[in-house]
């Protein structure tokens, strides 16, 4: 157990002494893990601990000039254990989104539209909805309902970017306490200044504001109107467990720091609540973060895509790792070697950010190529791969077999394709593919050797808990036990190989619904979680019928 007390001699609101959650009576002593829970003595503390501990805050929040605000573990903190469980501050159509209903956020339709403000909703339930209340009250203020033309349904409509900007600042007149957080998420100004984006939001969603909907800054001001513009562009998650994704802000997630090679993973639960959960062991005092990019993109475009919608460049470990943590993920072979002498570019500079003119360095001869020869490389095979087949297993393989000439086997392009190969073959849920049972040897021996791959690069980029992992250990599952259950059948292993093999599947599934079971159903990862469950029932029901023929 952490030091986490500290002494508190304040009354609650009511006047009345705090009480010990050991024994009941008077405290002044607070846990500072959490800073909700009392104690009379710091031995009723250690008593109570591991009733507390599962609920204890597990965080604090730190600050220093590079990183600005960021949390940090205050107490060991185990796979899969809760870090941060938080409701949004704010909910709120995507930007870009096609025109919704506004409290449910189903796809809506000209049928039914709010009859103070105008905005198409579902129906007069969801039209009384609290979560509307923010852009209802200030359109109907303008003095005329909203009119959406007829054909405007179906397809993206840019008037909504404004409803969750309108959300984010009723904050100001309906929770002091709401806005006062939302100040404190950084806007990111002078970037936003830099690459027009303010500029642009000026012209538009300042206009709309001051224009469309005739709010004078005698209510919002054009300050106030574009800080949240900025924090709602940097700071906002999306919610995949809506109808219709939308996004959301968050207090303490939003400033959790971001690292490629994450410790920390973010799932979402029915009620948009985010919940934070340890992917990896982590240990009190170490920073905790997440992952604001794509574990499967090399670095130049994390950097790139991190540079330009979070304003900064990453130092993490990945990021300085020129072979990106011994995978070559980002590596070309170099033109100067034999296929025989397996010599592969890496930068010399991978953290200088996505401007950089950084030479690479051949990892076998040592000589330097220019950037502008591994960008020109890049992008050639990278045009190839998204004019590629869609859903094709012959396109993807023949790909693989043409680029495996010019890229590292774990190149991210390589590896982007094995995964999309990995779940069509013999998966008839996708709608593509074969069912499992029905591949050939040859086919099973392929899915099985690019599935090992996969784990094997995953296991250093996206450690623990991570989307990633779980896919790919679902379909490795799926391959090994039809595999060796079409040989047993056969005869050609023994019950004591076949023992061995399930015992591997079994691990590999047990880990995978570990991973999944933290996402709700209405995700395709939480659909898995149930689907990997009735695996798990039947592996041990097959495992069972094995030991009785001991």
């Amino acid at each position: 157990m952490g030091d986490n007390m500290d002494i508190d001699g304040e009354l609650g609101d009511n006047g009345e002494q705090f009480v010990c959650a050991q024994c009941g009576g008077a405290a002044n002593q607070r846990c500072t893990g959490c800073h909700i829970t009392f104690y009379c003595s710091r031995d009723h503390q250690k008593q109570h601990w591991k009733k507390h501990k599962s609920s204890c805050c597990a965080y604090k929040v730190c600050s220093s000039p590079e990183l600005g605000r960021y949390l940090v573990a205050t107490r060991d903190l185990k796979p899969g254990e809760m870090v941060i469980s938080e409701t949004p501050l704010v909910i709120g159509p995507q930007a870009v989104t096609i025109p919704i209903c506004l409290a449910c956020y189903k796809p809506a339709n000209s049928k039914f539209a709010c009859g103070k403000c105008g905005w198409p909703m579902c129906n007069a339930n969801c039209a009384k909805s609290a979560v509307h209340e923010a852009e209802c009250s200030l359109t109907a203020a303008r003095g005329s309902p909203l009119q959406m033309p007829a054909n405007c349904f179906n397809k993206p409509y840019p008037i909504y970017e404004v409803v969750a900007i309108l959300r984010c600042l009723h904050l100001k007149q309906s929770s002091d306490a709401k806005w006062k957080k939302l100040k404190e998420l950084e806007p990111h100004e002078e970037p936003r200044k830099k690459n027009g984006k303010y500029d642009k939001d000026t012209a538009t969603m300042v206009r709309v504001v001051r224009e469309f909907l005739k709010i004078p800054d005698t209510v919002f001001t054009t300050q106030e109107i574009l800080d949240v513009c900025g924090v709602l562009n940097v700071n906002a998650h999306e919610l995949p467990v809506t109808p219709t994704p939308t996004q959301a802000l968050y207090a303490n997630i939003s400033i959790l720091e971001h690292s490629c090679i994450n410790n920390a993973s973010k799932h979402f639960d029915g009620d948009f609540r985010v919940v934070i959960r340890a992917a990896v062991n982590i240990k009190k005092g170490e920073h905790i973060s997440i992952n604001y990019s794509d574990p499967m993109w090399g670095t130049n475009s994390r950097q790139l895509h991190l540079a330009e919608t979070k304003y900064f460049t990453c130092k993490c470990v990945r990021c300085a790792d020129p072979t990106e943590l011994g995978t070559m993920f980002s590596s070309i072979r170099c033109p100067q070697c034999t296929a025989e002498q397996g010599g592969y570019l890496v930068s010399t500079d991978p953290g200088a950010g996505p401007d950089s003119q950084a030479d690479w360095r051949c990892i076998v001869c040592s000589k330097i190529q220019p950037h502008t020869f591994v960008d020109a490389v890049t992008q050639s095979i990278g045009e190839e791969l998204v004019m590629l087949e869609k859903g094709s297993v012959e396109a993807c393989q023949a790909f693989i077999r043409k680029h495996s000439q010019n890229l590292h086997p774990n190149h991210y392009y390589l590896q982007d394709i094995k995964l999309a190969l990995c779940q069509m073959i013999g998966q008839s849920a996708t709608g593509q593919g074969h069912e499992i049972f029905n591949l050939t040897e040859k086919e099973l021996l392929y899915k099985q050797k690019i599935g090992m791959e996969l784990l094997e690069v995953a296991n250093r980029i996206s450690p623990g808990i991570s989307r990633l992992r779980g896919v790919i250990l679902y379909e490795l599952q799926a391959t090994l036990a039809a595999y060796a259950r079409r040989k047993f059948s056969s005869g050609e292993i023994s019950t004591d190989h076949m023992r061995n093999v399930m015992k591997e599947v079994k691990k590999y599934l047990l880990e995978c619904i570990q991973i999944f079971s933290f996402e709700p159903p209405c995700l395709q990862e939480g659909r898995l979680a149930t689907i990997a469950r009735l695996d798990l029932l039947e592996l041990e029901t097959f495992l069972d019928s094995l030991e009785q023929k001991v």
